[in-house]
């Protein structure tokens, strides 16, 4: 059990966001936060507009987000997760930079099924890396949908709608094709 609370101190930063329960942020919101700031310093000192301004934070979620953050209990309770030892910043190399657009600015993923090769969360983060934008939800603006094993309803939902499919090798090929912007 000490060994299990020990390894739950390095639980990746935007699942300590998704864990606090914050209202409206849900799982896609922590990892937005999370890579856009970076740390639980530049998250507590973001003003509302900084927090909207981030990629798919509307007003609800900023609002939302900056009413915790004010609130005199939870910045004890993130000093004492601080103090616990608990990871309260993603990795330099994770962050999101405002470098400029990527070559896949403008295209929209989803991702449905497991992939052999990664995690969702590593190919989010290699498409968000080279600019794309990673959705839950398959719609006629989306791009391409990357299909892995045990794809459910999104590829069902793609196919009806026409959407192109990737299947985990082309998807490889995207990434090679479109390497991350230096």
């Amino acid at each position: 059990m000490i060994q299990q609370i020990d390894r739950s101190r390095a639980n990746e930063f935007w699942r300590v966001i998704y864990a606090l329960g914050i209202r409206h942020i849900g799982e896609r919101g922590a990892q937005v936060l999370a890579r856009a700031f970076g740390s639980i310093e530049s998250l507590e000192s973001a003003s509302l507009e900084a927090l909207q301004a981030t990629g798919e934070i509307g007003p609800v979620l900023a609002a939302s987000a900056r009413s915790w953050l004010d609130e005199p209990r939870n910045r004890e309770l993130v000093a004492r997760l601080r103090a616990a030892g608990v990871r309260l910043e993603v990795p330099e190399s994770e962050r999101l930079h405002a470098a400029g657009p990527g070559p896949l600015t403008g295209k929209t993923y989803v991702i449905t099924g497991t992939l052999a090769s990664m995690t969702r969360e590593e190919a989010t983060t290699a498409l968000e890396r080279r600019g794309a934008k990673v959705t839950g939800s398959v719609s006629k603006k989306t791009t391409a949908v990357i299909v892995g094993e045990e794809a459910g309803s999104k590829a069902d939902k793609a196919r009806t709608l026409g959407v192109t499919m990737l299947d985990e090798a082309a998807f490889r090929e995207l990434l090679q094709q479109y390497p991350e912007p230096a």
